[in-house]
């Protein structure tokens, strides 16, 4: 993913965090709020109840992959931040973008032309 694409600085996360819309999902938490660019930009968190770094590493590389596969299919002006929960850890890749993508659609963030 394009380095563009990533919220990195503190504020912006704190931000969505505080005041963004929260979507729930076993495995994953999103975090959504609108931002002034005309792009979408992500966050992914994985905290230290997920297991060592190697564990940390392979669920956020899981989740911004899935992202990847799914941002042609979002409209664009809103900051995302995925939680990774324990679960990502063990469920198959297939399930990790169908949930994101429920997820989205929850958020009411998917593009008007997409049917699935």
């Amino acid at each position: 993913m394009k380095q563009s694409f990533r919220l990195k600085h503190r504020q912006d996360i704190k931000r969505v965090l505080q005041d963004g819309q929260s979507f729930v999902h076993e495995a994953i938490v999103l975090r959504k709020k609108s931002n002034e660019c005309d792009q979408n930009r992500v966050a992914v968190i994985a905290g230290r109840s997920l297991g060592g770094a190697v564990q940390r590493n392979y669920a956020k590389r899981r989740l911004r992959s899935a992202y990847y596969n799914l941002m042609t299919d979002l409209q664009p002006g809103n900051d995302f931040i995925f939680i990774a929960r324990k679960p990502i850890l063990s469920i198959d890749y297939e399930e990790i973008v169908f949930t994101m993508r429920r997820l989205f659609k929850q958020a009411g963030v998917m593009k008007e032309n997409e049917r699935s």
